[in-house]
């Protein structure tokens, strides 16, 4: 009795190696499922379960003259089903390397130009803080650079405090109004 389904089968397969259409979708109806559930429990993804089944049937469609007539269909089928899920699978981890890769170089390109803009400006800044007042560049610098308090910086140079944060306040004034415009332009 087992001869018989492959017989069956095996009458089946002559058609279908013939390019008998009514053959193909007799095995296309009763092998869909089977092949479809492999590929969905394989790659959990409806979409291209759907997609890998029809191509594994285009596939056995495009190479019926090489079946061989004899033999069950069912691991032919799941043959090719599996070496569709493994492209299927090799092609969306090449997309997520090649994703991977283009947000690293997105964020290189970024840290990139934030460091140039950064020394960019510390430069003009620089320039701008050489550009105050003796005076006034030198209390601005203790108290930026340096760090010091008001109170230290005024007891240092023997000022008042008042007048160390009147010399600040100005400076600040100064930087801020000359880096607009260098601001307004990398930002802007």
């Amino acid at each position: 009795m087992k001869n018989k389904p492959i017989h069956i089968n095996s009458r089946i397969l002559h058609l279908l190696r013939e390019g008998d259409e009514k053959a193909f979708e007799y095995i296309f109806h009763y092998y869909y499922n089977q092949i479809y559930t492999f590929v969905l429990n394989t790659l959990f993804d409806k979409t291209f379960a759907e997609d890998i089944t029809q191509s594994v049937f285009i596939s056995l469609w495009e190479k019926r003259e090489t079946i061989d007539t004899e033999t069950n269909i069912v691991p032919y089928l799941y043959t090719i089903a599996r070496n569709h899920v493994y492209r299927q699978t090799e092609k969306l981890l090449l997309k997520y390397r090649y994703e991977q890769y283009q947000q690293e170089k997105a964020q290189e390109n970024s840290d990139i130009e934030a460091d140039v803009n950064s020394r960019f400006l510390e430069n003009i800044l620089s320039e701008l803080i050489g550009k105050l007042p003796a005076d006034r560049r030198r209390i601005f610098l203790l108290s930026r650079k340096e760090n010091l308090s008001n109170k230290e910086i005024a007891s240092r140079l023997q000022i008042s405090e008042k007048t160390v944060e009147t010399q600040i306040r100005r400076s600040l004034i100064f930087l801020r109004e000359k880096m607009k415009y260098y601001l307004n332009s990398l930002f802007f």
